[in-house]
């Protein structure tokens, strides 16, 4: 499941309108941070599956922005704690990735996008707190707000190297809404096909939001499961420090 992690965290992106366009989902968006702004979040992700707890507490991600770019780094510190076994803590794998977003119509708010990314496998496989191998993961994003509305998507492919792995497609989709000047809420819903060999699809859902805490300062959070797969748990929660 640490690939499904990978997912998680590399949709971690919020920009300073009120709508989240990314975190705390799984699914990516071709929103962009400011050119020449930082973005820092940090959350802490739980996932509770049969037999096993995996928490990234917390993971350190970096978004810089440049025109009609943005360029990220991941970097998670992880706990696995087995009902059955003793807990492992260390360093997981880095996430690196560039999302170019090649259409931005602000007329009918319609903006598309990719987004490539590399997981670097720095985590110790023997321990479960990595992948063990590279991968590499490319998604086609896109988004349309209206009024105080925005949806938006991804449809993406996952290369995997990894021993008894396999390459799968996957997909997501997120509405959200505008409740004030602080808040935001929204609902996803999002799924992929086996992941290892021998396993089965999953589909899940997630509810979740943010509140901003000052212009600065957002709080994220969420919380969902799957309906179909063995993911019993999954929740979110992590601050956002934006430098523009």
């Amino acid at each position: 499941m640490n690939i499904r992690r990978a997912l998680t965290i590399a949709g971690y992106l919020l920009v300073g309108d009120p709508a989240l366009a990314g975190p705390p989902f799984l699914t990516d968006d071709p929103e962009l941070p400011p050119s020449g702004g930082w973005e820092i979040n940090v959350p802490f992700i739980l996932e509770r599956i049969p037999g096993r707890t995996d928490l990234d507490a917390p993971l350190l991600d970096l978004n810089y922005g440049l025109p009609e770019l943005q360029l990220k780094a991941e970097f998670p510190m992880e706990v696995v704690s087995k009902d059955h076994g003793r807990a492992a803590a260390g360093v997981g794998d880095l996430l690196f990735g560039v999302k170019w977003r090649f259409l931005y119509d602000e007329r009918s708010h319609l903006q598309l996008g990719f987004y490539p990314q590399f997981l670097v496998p720095t985590g110790n496989r023997a321990r479960d707190l990595g992948e063990g191998r590279p991968a590499f993961v490319l998604p086609f994003l896109a988004q349309k707000s209206w009024a105080k509305w925005t949806l938006y998507g991804n449809v993406g492919y996952w290369w995997q190297t990894a021993a008894d792995t396999r390459n799968y497609v996957y997909a997501g989709a997120v509405l959200e809404r505008e409740i004030n000047g602080r808040l935001t809420l929204g609902t996803e819903l999002f799924g992929n096909f086996p992941q290892v060999q021998g396993g089965g699809s999953d589909i899940g859902f997630n509810i979740g939001g943010a509140w901003k805490v000052s212009e600065h300062l957002a709080l994220l959070f969420s919380g969902g499961r799957d309906i179909v797969g063995d993911t019993n748990a999954m929740a979110y929660i992590g601050l956002q420090l934006l430098t523009k």
